[in-house]
């Protein structure tokens, strides 16, 4: 586990991770919860006994069901708002708030991941160049922007995020299968797709056998981790197909189908399904290889609000191509990203609205780990330079979608 001294870094990161989301909400006057946050009018409905919003303050992205309005998307955020509406009711409570505090969480367990991996020889960087990395996740990438936010998507993403790096955390200093398996079992009660990161956390129970974890007693023993880190995963499975079956009467439901999407999204959705290789193309464009459009009413450069290339938000994952030690952690971090990016290349739509590429969070804690052991001894002038220049684009992004 961390030193005292991580801790208070730790502390300290949180602090300020939280004045600047927090900090960002207060000067763009957007600290209450926007009407598309959904997730506080859900835990009201747990505490009366409902799965439905009965009267939702909007009904974008809701599904429709026998006169109902649900909320499609996994309860993690409303369960772990429940004390707070119970305490404050949804009219003093701030999903705006909420989602800083849970952005600013994760900073500090990014940091705590890293100097874990640092503890365990695993990387070879010190403190200053595990502080340069944590302010590439925090201010270097679209969880700046996300963070703030407080609408239904972007809270369901900050959450996962909290429990997929503390599930990596807890893999990496406790060797633990069933914390692990169940900080990301919670995860998924956010974003099922994220259970891709068991692999990642596989590779890390793999590394701690060493090499002994290729011989017929250490294959065994890393069956049995693999299995007992699933088995929480498999409960949170069999959890979200009765929260389907409670909702919509059938346990494989989750209410997509039927969602009520944006007009311009409808089309695809109901024609070619909720994923399908046909998207392939556009995920992949939006995700890796889409730039600004030129704006001829600013001349200016403006964001592509259907996606830009995470070289161009965060161009410090160039060094992932020095990634490549054939470790059993590099292995697993490296399966997890490339497992996690299926299911984002076939899906329907590439985050519209937003900033950057916002699905990129699923796979953000993987790429840490990448980039912790691609930087060698130290984070180099050059990376550095690539962080701060993200931190600037992720700044313009910050501008852009808050201040226009």
């Amino acid at each position: 586990m961390a030193r005292r001294s991580e801790w208070t870094w730790a502390a300290a990161l949180f602090a300020a991770a939280f004045a600047l989301y927090w900090g960002t909400a207060l000067l763009a006057g957007s600290t209450h919860s926007p009407d598309v946050a959904y997730f506080d009018h859900l835990a009201a409905a747990f505490l009366e006994g409902r799965l439905y919003l009965p009267h939702p303050p909007a009904v974008h992205d809701l599904t429709p069901y026998q006169g109902r309005w649900y909320v499609p998307f996994p309860p993690l955020p409303a369960l772990l708002l429940l004390p707070w509406v119970a305490w404050r009711g949804v009219a003093g409570t701030s999903t705006v708030l909420f989602s800083s505090l849970m952005g600013a969480a994760n900073v500090a367990l990014v940091y705590l991941l890293l100097t874990g991996l640092s503890a365990r020889g695993w990387s070879r960087l010190g403190l200053r160049d595990n502080l340069w990395l944590t302010v590439l996740f925090g201010l270097g990438s679209v969880h700046w922007y996300m963070a703030p936010i407080g609408s239904v998507w972007f809270v369901a993403q900050i959450c996962t995020v909290t429990f997929v790096a503390l599930a990596v955390w807890l893999a990496v200093t406790t060797n633990s299968p069933w914390a692990a398996g169940t900080a990301l079992a919670m995860a998924m009660l956010a974003r099922p797709n994220v259970a891709f990161t068991w692999v990642l956390l596989v590779g890390i129970a793999a590394q701690q056998l060493g090499e002994g974890w290729r011989t017929r007693p250490g294959v065994g023993r890393l069956v049995g981790w693999g299995v007992a880190a699933g088995l929480p995963m498999a409960i949170a499975v069999g959890g979200l197909l009765g929260y389907n079956l409670a909702r919509f009467g059938s346990p494989w439901d989750f209410g997509y189908a039927t969602e009520n999407v944006a007009e311009r999204l409808a089309p695809d959705l109901h024609t070619y399904g909720q994923f399908n290789l046909r998207y392939l193309g556009r995920n992949f464009w939006a995700m890796w290889l889409a730039l600004p459009e030129w704006s001829w009413r600013h001349n200016l450069p403006l964001p592509n609000p259907e996606g830009m290339s995470l070289l161009l938000t965060t161009p410090a994952l160039v060094y992932l191509a020095r990634a490549r030690s054939r470790t059993p952690l590099v292995l697993g971090a490296w399966g997890a990203f490339l497992l996690l990016m299926v299911p984002l290349l076939l899906y329907y739509n590439t985050g519209w609205y937003q900033f950057g590429y916002r699905f990129s969070l699923d796979f953000m804690v993987p790429v840490m780990v990448l980039l912790a052991v691609a930087a060698g001894e130290r984070v180099s002038p050059w990376m550095r330079g690539l962080i701060l220049a993200g931190v600037l684009v992720n700044l313009a992004g910050v501008l852009w979608w808050f201040f226009r």
